[in-house]
């Protein structure tokens, strides 16, 4: 596992790399996939970005014991069809063993997922949404069997009208940042109204420091249970 800088975890773990770059509005700006290229020199496989395993590291979340936020598969998207089913669930099985952590999984291609399968109950599975286009992948998570859902609005393109958030535990709001381009406040205000306009559920918003003027750094409360 990594140390990482992303605010909201404390370490990101890939046993799963690469993807197909279907459904992908910043298929040609991948996080991910930069991040993967810099093993060139290590793993032909990550550079290329192709979906591929390195079980080697399943473990790794087993050797820590203090409880951390552990970001799943930020090198890869986890659900894209490159990965079988049994990659998948030696996954999530890993992180049925490690019940100290949150697992926390992104995905842009959550059609992949079947409305039955099974997830720990320290797993959070969230989708991303950059445009309107990608809206009904808000839907499509809400139909999983996750415990917690959320949705990562980063990079945030374009207002997005009124948002149903109903069925979603947690948001969180973000500028492109390489090259760096900004959402508008009015954008973010409206989802921060969505969120916080949810009949009986005030969902939490965390807010990326990349964002101005904004101070939402908000965790669900069951990540403070123990």
């Amino acid at each position: 596992m990594n140390a990482t800088k992303i605010e909201y975890l404390d370490f990101t773990w890939s046993p799963l790399v690469g993807c197909s770059g279907t459904n992908c509005a910043v298929a040609a700006k991948c996080w991910a996939k930069y991040q993967a290229k810099r093993r060139k020199h290590k793993c032909q496989n990550c550079y290329e970005f192709k979906p591929h395993t390195h079980f080697e590291r399943l473990t790794q979340p087993l050797r820590v014991y203090t409880p951390k936020k552990i970001g799943v598969c930020f090198s890869a998207d986890m659900w894209d069809n490159g990965f079988t089913e049994y990659a998948r669930q030696t996954v999530l099985l890993t992180a049925k063993c490690a019940p100290q952590h949150w697992f926390i999984n992104l995905t842009k291609q959550p059609q992949n997922i079947p409305e039955n399968a099974w997830f720990p109950d320290n797993w959070v599975q969230g989708v991303s949404v950059c445009t309107k286009k990608d809206l009904w992948r808000i839907e499509t998570l809400e139909k999983t069997q996750a415990k917690i859902k959320m949705v990562s609005f980063e990079p945030l393109y374009e207002y997005l009208g009124i948002v149903d958030l109903s069925g979603i535990s947690w948001i969180i709001i973000g500028n492109q940042t390489h090259p760096l381009k900004e959402a508008k406040p009015i954008w973010i205000d409206s989802l921060i109204l969505d969120a916080k306009n949810v009949v009986d559920k005030k969902i939490p918003v965390f807010v990326k420091n990349n964002v101005k003027d904004f101070d939402y750094k908000e965790f669900p409360s069951i990540f403070s249970q123990g």
